[in-house]
């Protein structure tokens, strides 16, 4: 299964292409924070690297995605822009000009959304994201890049909106709203499941199982600035 990056200021809003992709398979992890660590202090995070694919999302703005590149495209990735609109010859033209592999449409039928992906897995098997052991040689290790080695795209993307807002607390509802768009009893379940799951993986890894705390009655938050704990 091949790895997806969205780079999102609103993950809501790439609900619709990220739905058209996990039906074609691939694995989709859309993040604000690793845009926000991008544009605050030009900081690559290790996370990135794991991905082939990355796509700067249609609420970034094209003078953003200018300042992006440069750093996005040291590592070999495919880049590709998202649209809300069909383009000129000329907006075509220019897109690919700044280096980019292609743009994706955010009301492409599935159907386009895999023509216009295809070229690039054929060349998946070319990509050689760095190795696992890297990731772990700094003595004080951030958690991002370790945890995409263990974690499902729904457990990642209740870690990434619980560090968004480090020491905050996030309520199920608003969690469950940013995973499914709804909130019921059985996805108040699943969420709980999910936390779990995160814990005992964490735990695992020989990461702090409190990285996660559990507020009773309000929602969950995470700690500031986890780092792997030496055992």
């Amino acid at each position: 299964m091949v790895r997806v990056l969205v780079l999102t200021k609103n993950i809501l809003a790439e609900e619709g292409i990220t739905k058209k992709l996990q039906h074609l398979n691939y694995e989709v992890f859309c993040s604000t924070s690793i845009l926000d660590e991008l544009q605050s202090n030009g900081h690559m995070p290790e996370l990135v690297n794991y991905f082939p694919i990355i796509i700067i999302g249609e609420t970034i703005s094209s003078y953003e995605m200018e300042i992006l590149l440069p750093k996005l495209k040291k590592h070999g990735q495919q880049i590709f822009r998202e649209i809300d609109h069909p383009l000129s010859e000329d907006e075509k033209s220019q897109l690919l000009n700044h280096g980019l592999s292609g743009y994706v449409q955010s009301s492409d039928s599935i159907e386009l959304l895999r023509e216009n992906l295809a070229e690039v897995m054929a060349g998946y098997q070319n990509y050689e994201p760095i190795e696992a052991e890297a990731c772990f040689k700094k003595e004080s290790r951030g958690l991002s890049a370790m945890t995409l080695i263990n974690l499902s795209t729904l457990e990642l993307q209740v870690l990434e909106k619980l560090r968004s807002k480090p020491g905050e607390i996030i309520s199920r509802d608003e969690l469950c709203m940013t995973l499914w768009g709804n909130v019921s009893q059985s996805r108040l379940a699943q969420l709980s499941s999910l936390v779990k799951n995160i814990k005992l993986k964490l735990e695992i890894l020989e990461i702090d199982q409190e990285v996660i705390q559990t507020i009773w009655g309000k929602g969950y938050r995470v700690m500031s600035d986890p780092i792997v704990q030496n055992k």
